[in-house]
């Protein structure tokens, strides 16, 4: 097949991303054209073997991760040490979120980097917490925490928001961004947590995957009220 710009620019997202959806590639790269367009492009590239598809039936939605033939496109394109992962990982659902807000923050038009748990200790990252991921806008930088309600919210306050309080030596926090699952659960957090510093906003997972980070999403812990991100 002949592969596209906006093919190459599907199978580098893979080198960061790890595992994608079907929906997440669409949000990406082919709105506003319909889903469909999606699928069919997403079909042939698995088929000629640059992308791997997984779907244990129709009911659900296909999951994606880079391909052997992927994996040689890039490497003759310059790209060094891509690797193939192998099954999916235990914590889906937890990588997917994050790969949300990736493409949230990429879509915003005013990312200047994004780096997720799993790429921050390549890049000499060696502070004591290690966060879900670091997002600069500009000069500006954000941490973020997910939340899916599996801790017990004292425990998650004194384990992630004391740690943040005490910031980062040499990477000072302008925001720390915490998303959750559930409105309920974000209300919790927003009552405990109250001012601190660095400043705590809070959001959910279902508007990030409906918004870009510049829209008015976020619940600012201090002021209490919604604000944008900056």
């Amino acid at each position: 097949m002949r592969l596209t710009p906006r093919c190459g620019d599907i199978l580098r997202l893979f080198l960061v991303a790890r595992w994608l959806r079907t929906s997440q590639i669409h949000r990406r790269f082919f709105q506003p054209a319909a889903i469909d367009s999606a699928r069919k492009r997403l079909s042939k590239l698995a088929l000629d073997r640059y992308l791997v598809k997984i779907q244990p039936n129709r009911m659900t939605e296909a999951l994606f991760r880079l391909g052997p033939e992927g994996k040689r496109q890039l490497e003759r394109s310059g790209v060094d040490g891509v690797r193939l992962e192998g099954a999916p990982p235990k914590q889906l659902e937890h990588l997917l979120g994050i790969n949300d807000l990736r493409i949230a923050a990429e879509l915003s038009g005013c990312l200047t980097y994004f780096f997720a748990c799993w790429e921050l200790p390549g890049n000499q990252w060696n502070h004591p917490i290690i966060p879900d991921a670091i997002l600069s806008i500009g000069s500006r930088l954000v941490a973020v925490e997910f939340d899916r309600n599996q801790e017990n919210l004292n425990y998650f306050l004194r384990t992630k928001i004391s740690a943040y309080r005490r910031d980062f030596d040499g990477f000072p926090l302008d925001r720390l961004l915490i998303i959750v699952d559930r409105q309920s659960r974000m209300e919790a957090l927003a009552k405990s947590i109250g001012r601190t510093r660095p400043a705590v906003l809070l959001t959910r997972l279902d508007l990030i995957q409906r918004a870009d980070l510049n829209s008015l999403i976020f619940y600012e812990t201090s002021m209490g009220k919604e604000v944008r991100l900056f």
